[in-house]
């Protein structure tokens, strides 16, 4: 018998790990999965080497203040969804590559980000950001709460095409991922004119590349229109870079999504980018699917 995959997420007792566990358990239930949280913390810590001793860890040793942390999101998640079924990961070590560890047998790894901001700020988006990319496992970064006007996607699900393989990837997770909370897609293509329609700025062939990208955006969301049930679908054309364009329509949305090749060739890393940016800066939880 197939042993079920479980929701698996990376908690450190921050407010952005809590945000990221209250959307794991939620997730965990609705598609009735177990939810596995993962806590990773240094063997030495970097007060042991400075002689410094922080309050938290004055009368406990450090893997019980670890296990602590553990147990506080093992306790918040039942108030999230009290049947759920949780097991708990206490493990030495980074936090990337802990987390990474644990995306081999996972459904989805969900964790927290910082946000913008001080070196706490960096370090937390570049933990995020290597595991989006490098996790055998599609990967959702909650962000914080910011207030926002909601943009014309408000309470959908938008996912980035680009017509590549990556795309099918991440509109396969976007179509599941509305269909699953009973809301509408907007699938957004971001594209700019090139060629001699930007050097000479003809108005006929600026015409003609905007409705032969608009053909491509229709043609590549086709068999994906039987399969999202009551839900509706919208395809938008943006002139504009991916990254902004994506950013702007995720006001308010219920979740971002877009594809990433990972690690490899030069258009891998431009890829990259574009998924790391919407990471720092999206309104909204941003799903990372790798193919």
């Amino acid at each position: 018998m197939r042993r079920r995959r479980s929701i698996v997420v990376g908690v450190d007792g921050t407010e952005s790990a809590r945000d990221a566990l209250d959307w794991a358990a939620a997730e965990a239930a609705v598609r009735r999965l177990p939810l596995r949280v993962v806590h990773a913390y240094a063997a030495v810590p970097s007060w042991a080497v400075l002689g410094e001793l922080p309050q938290p860890y004055e009368n406990v040793g450090v893997p019980d203040v670890a296990r602590s942390v553990t147990e506080e999101a093992v306790r918040r998640a039942r108030q999230v969804a009290s049947e759920l079924e949780i097991s708990t990961r206490l493990l030495i070590g980074a936090g990337a590559p802990a987390l990474l560890a644990q995306s081999g047998d996972a459904e989805l790894l969900v964790l927290g980000s910082r946000g913008p901001g001080g070196v706490r700020g960096l370090f937390g988006g570049s933990v995020s950001f290597r595991v989006a990319r490098h996790a055998a496992c599609p990967v959702v970064v909650v962000r914080p709460m910011q207030p926002t006007t909601p943009g014309r996607s408000a309470a959908r699900v938008v996912v980035g095409v680009d017509g590549s393989h990556r795309s099918e990837c991440a509109v396969e997770f976007a179509v599941r991922a509305a269909a699953q909370r009973g809301v509408g897609v907007t699938a957004v293509h971001a594209w700019s004119p090139r060629g001699t329609a930007d050097l000479a700025a003809v108005t006929d062939d600026w015409s003609l590349a905007e409705a032969a990208e608009w053909r491509t955006l229709q043609r590549f969301f086709a068999p994906w229109r039987s399969r999202l049930a009551a839900a509706q679908i919208e395809l938008r054309l943006v002139q504009g870079r991916a990254q902004d364009v994506l950013v702007a329509e995720s006001a308010g949305a219920a979740l971002l999504v877009v594809g990433t090749r990972g690690r490899g060739s030069v258009r891998a890393a431009i890829a990259g980018s574009v998924s790391q940016a919407v990471l720092h800066h999206a309104g909204c939880p941003v799903a990372v699917v790798r193919r």
